[in-house]
C-alpha cells in the first residue's frame, strides 16, 4: 500500500452536511496487510461530494509504500477499499521489472488525480448521499515479487499484471527489431498501436514527446527499457534454475 484514525474535515457540522453542495471527507489509509508483509503502506484518501456535478463523487489518493524487507522488489500488488460514498474497491500494482527495482528501505510515493463517480443506484433509484461520520479507507498488500525470484502473498493476485509484463516484453522486443530491420516508419507505426494498450510504452513516449529528436529518443528508451527488463528476466530465470536444482521435481 500501522496507520489508524480518521478525521472528518467538517465533523462539527455533521447534522447539516447533507445540506451542503460540496463536502470533503479526509481518511487516513489503514494498513491491513498480513503479518510479515514486506511493504508498509501509508497515505490518505479524500472523498469529495459535489451535488452540482453530473458525477458528484470523487476520490483522490496520496500514497507511500516502503520496502521493509531485505530484498529488492520487482512487483507489488495492493488492494484498496473505502466504505464511504459509492465505496471504492480498487487493486493497485506497481511494476519495477522495466526499470530500477525498489531497494530495501526505499519508499515509492504516488499522488493520484481525482477520479469521479456517479450516484449509486438501488433498484434503479439514486441513493441520497448521507455523509459517513466514521469513513474508512484500508489497504492490504496482496503480492510481492522480489528480484531474486522469491515471492510473498497470493500469486493469483498478480496473474493479470504478470501477463501484461510478458505482453510488454514482447512488444518492446518487436519495436526494437522493427527499428533495426525496417526503419523509422515501421517503428513509429507499431509504436502508435501499442501506445494505448501498454503503460510502459505510453510512459516512454511521454518522456520523449517534446524532444526534437523524437524518434531517436523513443528508440533509445525502448532499447534501454528492454535491456533492463532482460537483466531482471535473466536474474529470475537463474533463480528458477537454482531452485529446480535444489528442489527437483518428483
Amino acid at each position: 500500500m500501522t496507520f489508524a484514525g480518521f478525521f472528518l474535515l467538517v465533523s462539527a457540522l455533521a447534522p447539516r452536511l447533507a445540506m451542503c453542495e460540496v463536502v470533503e471527507q479526509f481518511m487516513e489509509i489503514q494498513d491491513r496487510s498480513d503479518k510479515g508483509s514486506p511493504i508498509q503502506i501509508a497515505g490518505h484518501m479524500t472523498l469529495g461530494y459535489d451535488k452540482t456535478n453530473q458525477f458528484p463523487f470523487s476520490y483522490q489518493e496520496s500514497l507511500s509504500i516502503k520496502n521493509v524487507s531485505t530484498k529488492a522488489i520487482l512487483l507489488m500488488v495492493v488492494q484498496f477499499d473505502a466504505t464511504s460514498g459509492p465505496a471504492r474497491d480498487e487493486k493497485f500494482s506497481q511494476e519495477y521489472f522495466f526499470g530500477d527495482a525498489l531497494g530495501p528501505g526505499q519508499v515509492e510515493a504516488h499522488d493520484f488525480p481525482a477520479q469521479r463517480y456517479g450516484t449509486p443506484l438501488v433498484n434503479g433509484e439514486p441513493v441520497p448521499y448521507q455523509p459517513d461520520l466514521h469513513p474508512t479507507a484500508e489497504a492490504h498488500a496482496e503480492f510481492v515479487q522480489f528480484g531474486d525470484g522469491s515471492t510473498w502473498g497470493d500469486a493469483d493476485a498478480a496473474t493479470n499484471v504478470l501477463g501484461l509484463r510478458q505482453k510488454t516484453l514482447a512488444e518492446l522486443d518487436l519495436l526494437e527489431h522493427l527499428y533495426e530491420q525496417r526503419g523509422e516508419s515501421a517503428f513509429l507505426e507499431e509504436l502508435a498501436k501499442a501506445d494505448g494498450l501498454l503503460s510502459v510504452i505510453y510512459q516512454l513516449k511521454r518522456r520523449c514527446e517534446n524532444k526534437p529528436a523524437y524518434v531517436n529518443c523513443t528508440y533509445e528508451s525502448v532499447h534501454q527499457t528492454l535491456a533492463t527488463a532482460r537483466e531482471h528476466e535473466a536474474a529470475l530465470n537463474a533463480a528458477r534454475t537454482i531452485s529446480a536444482d535444489v528442489y527437483p521435481a518428483d
